[in-house]
């Protein structure tokens, strides 16, 4: 009986380090995306379209001509405006063999109403590139 707990204890304790371990991981992971979100609306601030493109993955700025993501990036600017604070509702970090995704959901008060906003980050070396960006708001339509 007593090997048995002696056992259990160590998978038990095995268990826990792992579990810490991941949790400072995604941690880690969700504070980056937190920055590489507070950049992207710097720059979807300053109009600066073509920078957010350029330093996005491929899959993100080849996923529609050059062009029609140039005026989905203004349109989003010019419906809803300056982005101002962000609540984080929910993130997800995936590690895979394609690589470490982070998604990260948000509720952003921009000048002209609220959106919510979905993004998917890929680590690429020791920076996150933009894979995918989906916006939510009343705001777009209505406007």
């Amino acid at each position: 009986m007593r090997r048995i707990r002696t056992h259990w204890s160590g998978a038990v304790a095995a268990l826990c380090i792992v579990v810490l371990s991941a949790c400072g991981i995604i941690s880690k992971a969700t504070a980056e995306a937190g920055e590489a979100v507070k950049h992207f609306h710097e720059q979807l601030n300053a109009e600066q379209y073509e920078d957010i493109l350029s330093q996005a993955d491929r899959g993100f700025s080849e996923a529609q001509s050059h062009d029609q993501m140039v005026k989905f990036l203004s349109a989003i600017h010019r419906k809803l405006g300056n982005a101002g604070e962000t609540k984080l509702t929910g993130y997800h970090v995936n590690y895979g063999t394609g690589g470490v995704f982070t998604t990260t959901s948000y509720t952003t008060s921009y000048a002209n109403g609220s959106a919510d906003e979905t993004f998917v980050w890929m680590k690429s070396g020791d920076k996150l590139k933009l894979y995918s960006y989906h916006v939510s708001s009343m705001a777009l339509i209505t406007s």
